[in-house]
């Protein structure tokens, strides 16, 4: 470097790239569904059918059928 710039900035005079408004894209989960459940829903078994209301807070997942003991899902 040459002696003549002391300012303690750097050569370029640039603005840089970003347009500083992200990469947002609608605030939406994955497969373009909602990012979760919610309290409103439905558990039901793959198994045997059986349907039950979500519970807030509780996985559906995480739930087991109380007639065939198998793990339940989301509707």
């Amino acid at each position: 470097m040459n002696g003549a710039n002391r300012s303690g900035r750097g050569m370029g005079g640039g603005m840089g790239q970003g347009g500083g408004m992200g990469q947002g894209r609608g605030g939406r989960g994955r497969m373009g569904g909602q990012q979760a459940g919610g309290a409103v829903g439905t558990c039901r078994c793959p198994n045997c059918g059986h349907t039950q209301p979500h519970e807030r807070g509780v996985p559906c997942t995480q739930v087991q059928c109380p007639k065939c003991k198998t793990a339940m899902i989301r509707e």
